[in-house]
């Protein structure tokens, strides 16, 4: 079995809006994007991944989710590293 530390057990995720304002969580299991075409959910080891949103996202952390509604942005998902660009 391999040693995994808490780094790698969970996804990176970066929050950066408009104004520059720059967010990270390094202890986030799940993100889940509701949009008006999709629905998705993201966990460790997920595809690469580029879309745009045009709703809501979730990201599920260890002790608390964090629920963004009215979103509009970009993102892109790789190498469990998750980045969202998004307008306020």
């Amino acid at each position: 079995m391999k040693n995994e530390t808490k780094e790698t057990q969970n996804i990176e995720v970066q929050l950066l809006n408009i104004n520059g304002d720059v967010k990270t969580y390094n202890d986030v299991k799940f993100i889940k994007v509701i949009s008006t075409k999709y629905n998705l959910i993201i966990m460790k080891d997920y595809l690469p991944i580029i879309g745009e949103v045009q709703g809501e996202i979730e990201i599920g952390r260890e002790k608390e989710n964090i629920k963004m509604k009215k979103v509009r942005g970009y993102f892109m998902h790789k190498h469990n590293k998750f980045n969202l660009f998004y307008l306020d």
